[in-house]
């Protein structure tokens, strides 16, 4: 093995070792609440959480990064487009209560209105959202 390839492998095992080699995105986790409970679906609906990123720049976003949602616990986690998680930044979460093709909330949460706003980073924890109590606008 040349010493340039030996140096690659170094190189690449101290990225991987101090964190540096990962790919960066982030699967934040996230729970709906409603009345101080965890939120789910009744019978013959599904929820629906989407990430908007906001960019500085004001343009509109691009892409929209998906969350796995868990219709038993009202539980999230960005998931993104390949399952890989979503890049660091500023996200309205969307959230969708869906029966019969009909968002149950009539779009007071949608990807446009949504008061959930959040910064997110390597930092961020858990991300509650309390569906009876959203922030203000």
């Amino acid at each position: 093995m040349s010493r340039a390839a030996i140096a690659g492998l170094i190189l690449a095992g101290v990225f991987a070792l101090s964190g540096c080699g990962g790919n960066g995105l982030l699967r934040t986790q996230g729970r709906l609440l409603k009345d101080g409970e965890e939120f789910v679906p009744g019978e013959g609906e599904y929820i629906k959480v989407t990430f908007v990123p906001l960019p500085p720049d004001k343009k509109p976003a691009l892409n929209y990064y998906f969350a796995e949602v868990d219709q038993e616990s009202g539980t999230f986690t960005a998931a993104g487009a390949q399952l890989q998680g979503m890049p660091p930044g500023k996200y309205r979460v969307a959230v969708e209560l869906i029966k019969d093709r009909n968002d149950q909330f009539g779009g007071r949460f949608d990807t446009d209105r949504s008061p959930f706003v959040f910064d997110i980073d390597k930092d961020t924890e858990e991300l509650v959202l309390e569906l009876d109590k959203p922030p203000a606008v």
